[in-house]
């Protein structure tokens, strides 16, 4: 066995971040599965009827936005919807900041923020070749 020199070890160690900075950018990090658990937390929210809770998962721009689409407060946005239980995760994508977690019976959107990801879009469904047709955050 050949002993590595210090020259051989620094690039090993640079060929290591490499690989763990592709990965990242490939959405094979573990950022996907963070991404599913934060929509799926969201949805757990909403099931139990734990309104605020929900509400402080939206990115601060959706939150607002579902406030002043209804002329009312988020928390009563997010009690007149009539969002169906998700279902299991079928699918997740991570793509730079953004990631996509699609349910059987939902898709959501998500932001990478400050502390974990925030919800931009819930309760959406495919519109053929248009967007996604979602009840918070309109993406």
């Amino acid at each position: 066995m050949v002993p590595l020199t210090k020259t051989r070890r620094r690039v090993c160690v640079m060929a290591l971040v490499g690989i763990a900075a592709l990965l990242a950018l490939t959405g094979c990090a573990p950022e996907g599965t963070a991404a599913a658990d934060a929509a799926r937390e969201f949805h757990q929210a909403l099931s139990g009827s734990e309104w605020s809770a929900a509400c402080s998962m939206l990115a601060s721009d959706t939150r607002e936005k579902t406030a002043r689409e209804q002329e009312s407060s988020c928390e009563d946005h997010l009690r007149n919807l009539h969002v169906q239980e998700p279902g299991t995760v079928t699918r997740t994508e991570v793509y730079g900041r953004g990631a996509f977690v699609e349910f059987e019976n939902d898709a959501v959107f998500l932001a990478a923020a400050e502390g974990g990801w925030k919800i931009t879009a819930a309760g959406c469904t495919p519109n053929g070749d248009a967007p996604y047709t979602c009840e918070v955050g309109g993406k």
